[in-house]
Formats: structure tokens, sequence, C-alpha cells
């Protein structure tokens, strides 16, 4: 049986059966076969993998795919669990390898500072709220996704200002599901008048967002090395406290910033407290 029909057997989400269809058919156009006999055929997955020097993280997505068509058909696969766990070390390794090397290239949490001074100095109101955001609370790109009104509104990201107080309230973010709308109040004195200056409405238009934060990052930093540099900056003055908050704000788990954010990785300061 083709291995999309044996997918569509188990009932999965539009967007997690569109992920398998994509690495399925990529690995048709390998020719690769599908083991959908009873022998695991961990070795031949091996020697596959081996030969197209897939990166880890590739591999693993493959596997994931064998693993999940081979459980629908009530085949055995505790050796490729076996092989998934040993993969999922590896990609692990070459983040932390990858994150040691992005850690290099950053600048400090204080040059990171400076330029957002410097933003705020030279009237670039949006730049500077924008980078506030991300500096603070270690927040994704839609997170900056932003309307300045009166009240709120449950439907979009509000900066409400009122008085010498700035109340951001996230609707929309990647984990909302799990961790429920997150509202901080803000009284820096600099960053309501930046909001006071740019005024009611949203601060990008309808699919103006990629494009426009392109345009604002500060020192060529996206908004993950960003949340990078935090990290590693709480890192390296041993400060689980802050690690822990930056998570709580992001929607981040303590495990997910251990894999793919610490830039150091050399002992226990990134934990749960």
């Amino acid at each position: 049986m083709n291995p999309i029909e044996i997918l569509e057997k188990k009932q999965l989400s539009p967007k997690t059966a569109a992920v398998y269809q994509s690495v399925i058919r990529r690995l048709q156009k390998l020719n690769y076969k599908f083991p959908l006999k009873q022998p695991e055929r961990v070795k031949t997955i091996q020697a596959f993998f081996t030969t197209h020097e897939f990166k880890p993280g590739t591999r693993l997505d493959m596997l994931n795919v064998v693993i999940v068509l081979r459980t629908i058909e009530d085949l055995p696969v505790t050796q490729l669990k076996i092989l998934r766990g040993e993969l999922q070390k590896e990609r692990v390794e070459a983040n932390v390898d990858k994150m040691k090397a992005v850690g290099d290239s950053l600048p400090t949490l204080e040059q990171f500072k400076a330029d957002l001074q410097k933003s705020y100095d030279a009237g670039e109101y949006k730049r500077y709220i924008v980078n506030y955001l991300f500096m603070n609370y270690g927040v994704r790109n839609m997170d900056v996704d932003v309307t300045i009104a009166k009240t709120a509104d449950d439907s979009k990201n509000i900066l409400i200002l009122k008085g010498k107080k700035v109340t951001y309230i996230r609707n929309l973010y990647k984990t909302v599901k799990k961790h429920g709308a997150k509202t901080v109040t803000i009284d820096d004195p600099q960053f309501i008048t930046a909001v006071k200056k740019l005024g009611e409405g949203p601060l990008f238009t309808t699919g103006q967002l990629a494009n426009g934060l392109r345009k604002l990052y500060l020192a060529k930093m996206n908004e993950a090395k960003i949340f990078k540099m935090l990290i590693d900056e709480a890192y390296d003055r041993k400060d689980t406290a802050e690690i822990n908050r930056l998570g709580e704000s992001r929607g981040t788990s303590i495990a997910t910033i251990k894999k793919f954010y610490d830039v150091n990785a050399e002992e226990e300061v990134i934990r749960e407290i």
C-alpha cells in the first residue's frame, strides 16, 4: 500500500498530515523503500541516512514518519524507537554546537541596550517599542504585532496607554492555547513616551509584519537571536531565576530553552525552579 494511503487511516490534524506527507514525498523521490513488513530494517535505514548525509533534524523527521506508518500497520517499532532516541540526542548535541557558534557572534546585552537607546534618541519609536518588547519579555515576532489602543480587545495584541502606565496584553502568540493570554504592566517613562508619540493604531498593517520587522531589528538581530542573547547573558550570571522568567514570559518550557537556546551548555544553570 502507498505510504500516504496508510497515513490516511489515522486521524491527524491537517497541519501534521501535511508535514508527514511532505516527508513521505521527499523519501519517495529518493526511491526510499519504506519498511512496511515485519522486519524493522534499522541497519538499512541507517545506511540510507548515511548515504544521503541528512542533517540530524531531517533524519529524525524521516524516522518519525517510518515509525508512524509502522505503528498504524501494527508492525514492531522497538528498535526504531531506540534509534530515534539516539538521533534525538545527536540533534541536541548538534544544536548545542550551533548555539555555541551563535553565542560567539551575538552582541552583549549592554551593546543591545545602547543601540535601543539610540533608536529612541533618533525618534525611531516603532523600532524602539518592538525591540524593547523583544529585549524585556523574550517574545516572538507575532507577539510584537500590537495595536496601541485605549481599551482591551481579545482578538489582538494590545498596548493600552493609561496615565503613566502601559498594559501589554498578548492574546495572540505561539503557545496561547497552553498558557492563556499574558498581561504585563510597563511603567518605563521612555517606553510610555514612545507609545504616546506613535499614537493609537496598529504598529503593522495587515500582511506587513515579516517585511516590516526586517527593517526594525537592531544590530541585525532577529527575535530568536535576541532571545538567545538574553539566555546567554542570564547563563553567564548563573541567573536561573531570570531564565525561568524569560521562559514563562515567552511561553517556552525550560526543556525547550535547554535544547535550543543554551549557547553555553556547560552546567546546570538552565533548570526549572
